[in-house]
């Protein structure tokens, strides 16, 4: 069978663009402005033009794409009881592109998920690269000399550097135990901190905790010695030499401001606005974008910032149910494969979506949790030869 080759480094590129406009290059194409419209027309050519490969094949677990598709679904009715002066369409596009996205890698699950998952994390680690050193040359940093780069902010480019982590142990684990590819590993963590993301070091502290207790079996010591070591000895390098640059950066961002002063960056004025309007529309919510309509906290507060919170706020206990629904069904497709079908690259990308997941409940909106999704699809939905049902035959 053919694997899918370009299509998936394609499909990578379109997730990870975001709304990335051209206007931040000084171009203004009107229409094609928006990168997602040029990148997913001809995606989708692509996927058109490849699906006479597909092969025989068949797919496990692709159920648990429908409660996610059911979500945005429901998220888009919701406005027709958004309020009259909610502006929609924006929203409307952000969840219409990352039902495609999800859409896609469904599909591309389908055809060869494991091959698919490889190239995917691939991208996540030469994108970390990219992303940590356009952001050490200084360009792109967002104020107060929180690291970014490439136009997304700090909250975006520390997804990116906690994925290169992630992907550093994949490919370290995938190489048979090849120290090189733990050398990034401090670096990536540089990155994290210089970014100021409180709730992205919040959320890999919540992934490695979930990571040691579904890790099995369990790793020895005398193996885990040598990696250790070398990324001690990185890490002590990196202190000393770089560590100076963002030293007063990180004693006032995460210590004086955060432990002395409480400064939560007004996320406890966003999540009480939610909750109180979960409680006065408990059923539908307000509907799509209501929060930033009822709530009026100005252009930079235009979301709650916590993904349950959000549904929660504009979506009622139904959105809440949806939710549920699809983060239960994602678990159960993943941990219903037999054990040999959640190899390396499958249990990776859990703990990629894992990590993004703990990331939504901090920061971004409906579209900026399209990774975890596309993450967790690709670990949840498997592809195999025709006749194989559960890893045994068929009968004929």
């Amino acid at each position: 069978m053919n694997r899918p080759g370009l299509v998936v480094i394609l499909a990578f590129v379109a997730a990870l663009a975001g709304r990335f406009t051209l206007t931040r290059i000084g171009l203004d194409v009107p229409i094609l402005n928006d990168v997602r419209v040029p990148l997913y027309l001809v995606l989708l050519l692509c996927l058109m033009l490849e699906s006479h490969r597909l092969g025989p094949r068949s797919a496990a677990g692709t159920y648990c794409v429908l409660p996610i598709l059911g979500l945005f679904g429901y998220q888009l009715l919701s406005v027709t009881w958004a309020p009259s002066h909610a502006v929609t369409g924006p929203m409307s596009g952000d969840i219409a592109a990352t039902a495609f996205l999800v859409g896609v890698y469904a599909a591309m699950a389908r055809w060869d998920r494991d091959h698919v998952t490889h190239v995917t994390l691939c991208c996540f680690h030469a994108a970390a690269w990219v992303y940590l050193l356009a952001a050490s040359t200084g360009r792109g940093h967002a104020p107060g000399g929180r690291w970014a780069a490439l136009g997304g902010g700090p909250n975006v480019f520390v997804r990116v550097m906690i994925l290169g982590v992630i992907t550093s142990i994949y490919l370290y684990l995938r190489s048979g135990d090849r120290l090189r590819w733990l050398v990034p590993i401090p670096g990536f963590l540089f990155g994290a901190i210089a970014s100021g993301s409180r709730g992205g070091m919040v959320a890999l502290a919540v992934t490695i905790g979930v990571a040691l207790l579904a890790v099995r079996p369990r790793p020895r010591w005398n193996r885990l010695a040598r990696p250790a070591g070398l990324l001690l000895v990185l890490s002590v390098f990196l202190a000393v030499t770089a560590g100076p640059t963002i030293a007063d950066f990180v004693q006032s961002r995460f210590v004086e401001a955060t432990v002395g002063q409480g400064y939560t960056s007004d996320r406890d004025v966003l999540f009480a606005w939610a909750l109180r309007l979960f409680w006065q529309h408990p059923l539908i919510g307000t509907g799509l974008n209501g929060f930033h309509a009822i709530a009026d906290l100005g252009e930079g507060e235009r979301y709650v910032h916590n993904l349950p919170l959000s549904v929660a706020a504009e979506g009622g206990f139904v959105g809440l149910t949806l939710l549920g629904l699809a983060w239960f069904m994602l678990w159960h497709a993943y941990i219903r494969a037999p054990r040999t079908e959640r190899g390396l690259a499958a249990r990776t990308a859990a703990y990629g979506g894992i990590f993004i997941g703990a990331t939504c409940l901090f920061s971004g909106d409906y579209f900026d949790a399209r990774l975890m999704w596309i993450l967790l699809v690709l670990a949840a939905v498997r592809s195999r030869p025709v006749g194989i049902s559960g890893g045994r035959p068929l009968p004929a």
